[in-house]
């Protein structure tokens, strides 16, 4: 256990001993997310999930901006994806609009797409309504994705 010393020198850490994550230090969290090893990874993308979750907006365009630049490995992306859902800003829908249009449907990038989707599903029909339009219109889609655009915006 902390001594009293310790957790006024960490204001990050509650009075019952537990992590405040809307005043946790965030540069150590983003070296550690570039690292190679799948649990400082997971480890660090969780606590940036949980930072986005409770307010902390850098945290969300973070996140934005290192899966704009991974490279195709579509299991650290799809978990980049699960951990924008609940970012609810203009500019995380249009990314992942992009990410819809620039990786084209396969047998391996399936599930990616489809954690894409249920991502823009969880935001608001204003910041997905004329993006999902434009992809219904885009002729690159098949006939059963144009579908699934039309139910998103069928949802309530």
């Amino acid at each position: 256990m902390a001594s009293p010393n310790e957790i006024n020198n960490a204001p990050w850490i509650t009075k019952d001993g537990y992590l405040d994550v809307t005043k946790f230090p965030i540069d150590g969290i983003l070296a550690q997310i570039q690292q190679e090893d799948e649990e400082s990874f997971r480890g660090a993308l969780s606590i940036l999930q949980s930072m986005q979750f409770h307010g902390r907006r850098e945290a969300g365009i973070f996140l934005m901006g290192f899966l704009a630049n991974l490279p195709d490995d579509w299991e650290k992306r799809i978990e980049v994806v699960k951990a924008l859902k609940g970012f609810h800003t203009p500019g995380c829908a249009n990314l992942l609009f992009s990410e819809m249009k620039r990786v084209k449907s396969s047998n391996t990038t399936r599930r990616y797409l489809n954690s894409v989707l249920e991502a823009l599903a969880d935001m608001p029909l204003h910041l997905i309504e004329s993006g999902f339009e434009e992809l219904i219109e885009d002729k690159s889609f098949s006939y059963r994705m144009k579908n699934k655009f039309e139910s998103m915006l069928e949802q309530p």
